[in-house]
């Protein structure tokens, strides 16, 4: 399990600047405290860390993406994260990851 903070985006086609990972600086309509199932679209290393692309798939927020940077995770391929579900669990507007 891993913990790291995010910026929603309501539109996958539009680009947020992720070197700012605060929940607070999101588009309105930022995630609720909850659980939500998503898989990874896709996963890059950047200057801050590995950006995580996750899409919901279930519930409300159904469709949306949410950028995730980490600094930790203990991944030396990035790319070998696309395509796997997770579970982001919202608490306080910071997101825990787990991979299913």
């Amino acid at each position: 399990m891993f913990v790291y903070r995010a910026i929603r985006r309501c539109d996958c086609r539009t680009t947020n600047d992720t070197r700012c990972n605060d929940v607070s600086d999101a588009q309105s309509g930022a995630l609720d405290d909850g659980r939500y199932d998503a898989f990874i679209v896709w996963a890059e290393q950047r200057d801050n860390g590995i950006a995580l692309e996750c899409a919901i798939t279930a519930g409300a927020h159904r469709g949306d993406v949410v950028t995730i940077v980490s600094n930790t995770l203990p991944t030396k391929d990035e790319l070998a994260l696309v395509g796997l579900p997770c579970t982001l669990i919202v608490n306080a507007r910071e997101i825990r990851v787990t991979f299913d």
